[in-house]
């Protein structure tokens, strides 16, 4: 199967942007930065949860945020981590006053 990409340095953003417009009920991002992905509906009283990860062949993470799953997420570029920054400013935007549950992965092995 092809992928239809316009260009291999838009290829997150590109993304992004689909996924937000297909879904603004669902998904909405923080400081006006399209890898800051979150949750637009925060459930008061929830520990929230982040987590976040490089776009990838396989940008599984995030399908995560939703209802019952991931609270945001930060979006690194293809094979990059996200920055502090971004984590940063999910956690910021999905933070309720229950506290944030920080998910993370090893990618040594």
């Amino acid at each position: 199967m092809k992928k239809i990409i316009n260009t291999p340095e838009g290829y997150t953003d590109d993304m992004l942007r689909g996924i937000y417009a297909s879904h603004p009920d669902k998904v909405t991002y923080a400081a006006g930065d399209l890898r800051c992905y979150c949750s637009a509906n925060k459930k008061p009283g929830k520990v929230a949860i982040v987590t976040g990860g490089g776009t990838g062949h396989l940008p599984l993470f995030l399908g995560y945020v939703g209802d019952g799953l991931l609270d945001g997420c930060g979006v690194g570029g293809v094979f990059q981590s996200p920055s502090a920054e971004q984590i940063y400013n999910v956690s910021k935007q999905v933070e309720t006053g229950a506290g944030i549950l920080y998910l993370y992965g090893n990618y040594n092995r």
